[in-house]
């Protein structure tokens, strides 16, 4: 037991002297600076990030449009990727039935053109299947995948706010990131009374995440919902919208100048 404790010790020591590389950046949100256009960091690999909203604040569709530009980063001019070659991404929905599970899969294939991504409906299945299911997934694409999105997370507990059982998830989210190299988005609903992410579950992954995204409906103008950066480890972007046209297909919009950047 103590020549363990001693080699995790070892292990986990971190030498002022060595050069750590920074992780690879997956997106980024373009921000206008004049002439010019800075990119602005929010998802490296081997890291998490929590996206959280109100129901029916177009979680699902801000979530869409992030893989679109993760497949093809010509779609939208206000996300850019840098997905490594020869990798792709994974959806685990746990709360859509399969027919809007569907929908929402077929948007992201039209939009970016490619059916190269995996979307799996997991509304049927049980907190710990759906834990046991992501994991050997990506333990049998290991180096295929860079990002994987869990909408939602609160799905994979029994109780969302049991320290311990919370602890554990936020735990294991830490660790496949960065067993499997991957940038894992948890997507969560907001208490109805304070605006703050879900239960225990919500301050934890609030606390660990690389970037927290906040969707929210836009006050003044009805259609649109508001994206703001909550929380970052860097530089923070100025909010934008995004907005849904009557065929189903969301647009994202600078939400000072009112500019449709789609």
């Amino acid at each position: 037991m103590e020549t363990n404790l001693t080699n995790k010790l070892y292990e986990t020591r971190l030498d002022p002297n060595k050069v750590i590389e920074q992780p690879p950046t997956l997106l980024n949100v373009c921000q206008r600076s004049g002439t010019s256009t800075i990119f602005i960091p929010i998802f490296s690999l081997g890291d998490l990030s929590l996206i959280q909203g109100r129901q029916k604040s177009k979680k699902t569709f801000f979530t869409s449009s992030i893989a679109v530009t993760i497949l093809n980063e010509y779609v939208f001019e206000k996300l850019m990727s840098e997905t490594p070659k020869g990798t792709t991404l994974a959806i685990f929905d746990t709360e859509q039935s399969t027919y809007h599970a569907q929908k929402t899969n077929q948007r992201i294939k039209n939009l970016s053109g490619t059916d190269n991504f995996y979307y799996f409906a997991f509304r049927d299945s049980s907190p710990t299947e759906r834990r046991e299911l992501i994991e050997h997934f990506l333990l049998s694409h290991k180096g295929k995948i860079s990002y994987i999105l869990i909408d939602g997370i609160v799905d994979l507990l029994y109780d969302f706010n049991d320290l311990k059982e919370c602890s554990e998830l936020v735990q294991w989210v830490m660790r496949i990131t960065k067993e499997y190299n991957v940038h894992c988005s948890c997507i969560l609903h907001e208490n109805a009374s304070d605006g703050k992410a879900r239960g225990h579950i919500g301050t934890m992954l609030a606390q660990k995440a690389e970037t927290v995204l906040k969707i929210e409906k836009n006050k003044n103008i009805h259609s649109r919902s508001t994206i703001t950066a909550n929380d970052t480890r860097g530089l923070q972007f100025a909010p934008f919208d995004i907005e849904i046209d009557g065929n189903g297909t969301p647009h994202l919009v600078d939400a000072l100048d009112n500019k449709d950047i789609f």
